[in-house]
């Protein structure tokens, strides 16, 4: 998924670190309520996020990295929905209308859930989703100036 943006790539990457309760106003799939911080260093933080789906509570456990200048990338510990190793990276490059946004996820469904939501995947409910959540991050983060 690209998408181009006003805001600066350093705006993007840093909101995409941000792990403060504004996360859940930045992406519509975290919600505060399964939103936790266990560890967190100087260019990692490791946390759960979660949120309600109609099939029940979605969960992630993720360890995201920022060590690569450009790129945030989490990567999924523990999950009730993907397989540990699934992977998800934003990644923010100057381009001639501003800023270039790349979000890549490798996916790999498990578990009840997954299994029920397997037919859906190839049928684009995943790239919607993705494509509306980059969306809604961005305008926050253009908002934010």
């Amino acid at each position: 998924m690209v998408e181009t943006s006003s805001a600066t790539p350093e705006q993007v990457l840093e909101a995409a670190r941000d792990f403060s309760p504004r996360r859940a106003e930045l992406w519509p799939d975290v919600h505060v309520e399964h939103f936790e911080i266990h560890d967190r260093g100087d260019t990692w933080a490791e946390v759960t996020e979660g949120n309600p789906w109609p099939l029940g509570l979605v969960w992630e456990r993720l360890r995201y990295d920022w060590a690569q200048p450009g790129l945030v990338k989490g990567v999924v510990i523990d999950s009730n929905i993907f397989k540990p190793g699934s992977t998800w990276e934003i990644r923010a490059t100057p381009c001639e209308d501003g800023t270039l946004v790349e979000v890549i996820g490798v996916r790999i469904l498990r578990g009840v859930r997954g299994r029920m939501l397997a037919p859906f995947f190839p049928l684009g409910l995943a790239r919607r989703d993705v494509a509306a959540h980059l969306r809604h991050f961005l305008s926050k983060v253009e908002a934010a100036g």
